[in-house]
């Protein structure tokens, strides 16, 4: 009978072991969150967004023009016509350009591990990045255009006189990273340039057209919404594609990064709790495959 209840008790003690080791490791399990970021993948997860995005605020100013009234159609309006501030497509375009100025701070800090030339490049890229999130964050160019406009007496395609001095900022840029540029490799130097080519065209170049019609016709038409929707679709088009350029840099000639962002709890508490594990999340763009 001891035996037995010997034999019962040591069975007992090895469930509440293994129960306490699953239950051990389950916990470690949901601390941790791992997320990988393909380029290509990403890439088309963000031209995806971009298209629904201006899909969704072109059908809503339809709607404003040519429907009638129905339930939260102003509300509708406001939260995702794509010239708008404070609203979701504004909010997405901030996002991914705060992204951007991550990514390019994350290869400074190994350039600079490195000792590379080009540390300075690629920093003053992630500023101008970070600067380019906040101005689309509170509209700062807009500020601009107005005082600009009076001062120079100009009027036509450069309505919207910001665009004088950030085709002057875009040149001078443009000098300063020839060299950077023509030292990247060639799938990113194109990658590059197509992003670029995206952005400032539809920053600038569709900016000139809607100043245009703007002095003529007014911002309130159908006509002013497909020329402001498509400038903002190639803005953020240049933006998925200079993403993805990234992406491709850090996978392709960096062999990848991993970023850990680990949460742990204060020296008191982790005094008291000995068999605690910390909650971490790690964020890691994918090498490319080997053929």
């Amino acid at each position: 009978m001891r035996k037995k209840n010997a034999t019962s008790v040591k069975q007992s003690s090895q469930e509440l072991g293994e129960e306490y080791n699953s239950q051990s490791v389950s916990a470690k399990a949901f601390s941790e969150l791992e997320v990988n970021l393909a380029p290509r993948k990403t890439l088309r997860f963000l031209v995806v967004l971009v298209l629904g995005l201006c899909l969704i605020s072109t059908l809503g100013q339809y709607s404003l023009y040519f429907l009638p009234d129905y339930p939260l159609k102003g509300t509708f309006i406001r939260l995702f016509y794509i010239d708008a501030e404070n609203n979701i497509p504004s909010l997405y375009s901030a996002c991914a350009l705060i992204f951007c100025a991550i990514l390019l701070a994350t290869i400074t800090y190994i350039k600079k591990l490195a000792h590379h030339r080009y540390v300075r490049h690629w920093a003053s890229l992630s500023i101008i990045f970070l600067y380019l999130a906040f101005d689309e964050a509170f509209v700062l160019h807009e500020e601009l255009m107005e005082p600009l406009r009076n001062k120079l007496n100009v009027g036509g395609l450069l309505y919207f006189a910001w665009v004088i001095p950030g085709a002057i900022f875009v040149g001078a840029c443009l000098l300063a990273y020839l060299k950077f540029l023509f030292d990247l490799p060639a799938k990113t130097r194109g990658m590059f340039l197509i992003a670029g080519t995206l952005y400032v065209g539809g920053a600038m170049g569709m900016e000139l057209l809607g100043g245009y019609h703007t002095e003529l016709y007014g911002l309130e038409n159908m006509t002013y919404v497909l020329i402001t929707t498509f400038e903002e679709l190639l803005e953020m088009l240049g933006i998925a594609v200079f993403i993805y350029a990234l992406l491709s840099y850090i996978s392709s000639y960096m062999k990848g990064v991993l970023w850990k962002l680990q949460i742990v709890e204060d020296s008191e508490a982790r005094k008291q709790k000995l068999n605690g594990y910390p909650k971490s999340a790690t964020v890691g763009v994918t090498p490319p495959r080997e053929a």
